[in-house]
């Protein structure tokens, strides 16, 4: 079975090599992805379809506005919609801003397939376990 089956996700990245990449991947694992190449596009895909996503992954440095403002304006809107922050430049302070900020992970570039596919399984995995346990529904935790 595909890890991703009926999972929604939408991809930020302003390398348009990158998105086709991370599609490729999340398509094959089952996922149902939509790209957005623009900080902005995908800010206004999500007050669009709110309901409509799973998870997001975003690039943390992009032109006009940064992964972080993404992060940031998605906590706003949709508090417990996971967000996945990737970069080339990382560091401890800026994986505890991309958290403080609401991301449950950052993961660094190049990236491997195999490691984001953990990490996402992580993120829908770990809550069901905890609701699991205390018998209820619980936030996304934090899978750095």
């Amino acid at each position: 079975m595909k890890k991703l089956h009926d999972k929604s996700v939408l991809i930020v990245d302003d390398d348009s090599g990158m998105l086709r990449a991370l599609d490729k991947v999340l398509t094959g694992e089952g996922a149902n992805v939509t790209r957005a190449q623009w900080a902005g596009d995908a800010l206004d895909i999500l007050k669009e379809r709110q309901k409509d996503f799973d998870l997001v992954i975003t690039d943390l440095r992009m032109p006009f506005v940064t992964g972080l403002t993404v992060v940031y304006a998605i906590h706003k809107i949709l508090p417990d919609l996971p967000v996945i922050v990737l970069t080339a430049f990382g560091s401890p302070d800026v994986e505890a801003e991309c958290v403080r900020q609401g991301a449950v992970a950052l993961l660094e570039k190049p990236l491997d397939s195999s490691q984001l596919l953990d990490v996402i399984e992580r993120v829908f995995v770990l809550p069901r376990q905890a609701a699991a346990k205390t018998g209820s529904a619980s936030t996304t935790p934090s899978v750095r």
